[in-house]
């Protein structure tokens, strides 16, 4: 995998339906915590949302929830938390993969992971990007092909370091448990419940709670030794 790091228009990132350009009137940039499949050509993506204009208390945010996923187009809208010290707002979105990406992505969607969007000056964005070596080259033809004025700032080998614990989970035990872990499943007190987590990935809480305790116990073997 590669971390790409390129500079583009923000009318480039509007005109794809990946961010819409009116967000950069009021946020700095968006960070992609986690995102993971849940539905055909539909990824659920854990953000961290930084403002630069008025940070709206979190009653405001909840209850404009619908509103805010209509003016950024996306599927789902949900506050998690929030942080006025440093204007921040963590939300859960549903985003669904605009029609002009479905063919330069396709089935590849994932060797392609978002991981940050901010505003670097007027009209231009920086995105940073995990890119598998098999798309790197059809980002570029699609790049090229439409015609967009972008440059690479930087491009190097990402490092799997931190993968390694989890190298023996399934996908689906390493998406929950991330999860959890970023919803405060696992802080004290507990600031998420299995109920929570089973309502934003629409499985049962029984589903939740199997998936989490196959990945600790998985995590645990790893760390202790599968001797008892």
């Amino acid at each position: 995998m590669k971390r790409l790091e390129l500079t583009v228009p923000t009318s480039l990132l509007d005109d794809l339906e990946i961010l819409s350009d009116r967000f950069f009137r009021h946020n700095r940039s968006v960070q992609v915590l986690q995102s993971f499949s849940v539905r055909p050509q539909t990824n659920a993506l854990i953000v961290r949302v930084h403002r630069k204009g008025p940070f709206k208390d979190e009653a405001t945010v909840r209850r404009e929830a619908r509103a805010i996923a209509r003016r950024y187009r996306v599927a789902r809208f949900e506050l998690l938390s929030t942080d006025r010290t440093h204007g921040e707002y963590v939300a859960w979105i549903e985003w669904h993969l605009p029609e002009r990406l479905r063919g330069l992505l396709g089935e590849e969607w994932s060797g392609a992971v978002p991981l940050e969007v901010a505003a670097v000056g007027p009209g231009e964005a920086r995105v940073v990007l995990l890119a598998s070596e098999k798309v790197l080259p059809a980002l570029s033809r699609f790049l090229d092909d439409v015609e967009a004025p972008y440059r690479v700032r930087a491009m190097k080998s990402a490092s799997l370091e931190a993968w390694q614990p989890l190298a023996s989970l399934t996908q689906r035990q390493r998406d929950l448990l991330e999860l959890a872990y970023h919803l405060g499943y696992y802080a004290s007190p507990a600031k998420a419940s299995l109920r929570q987590i089973a309502g934003l990935v629409g499985i049962t809480r029984a589903a939740v709670s199997k998936h989490l305790r196959a990945a600790e116990r998985k995590i645990f073997a790893a760390a202790l030794g599968a001797n008892r």
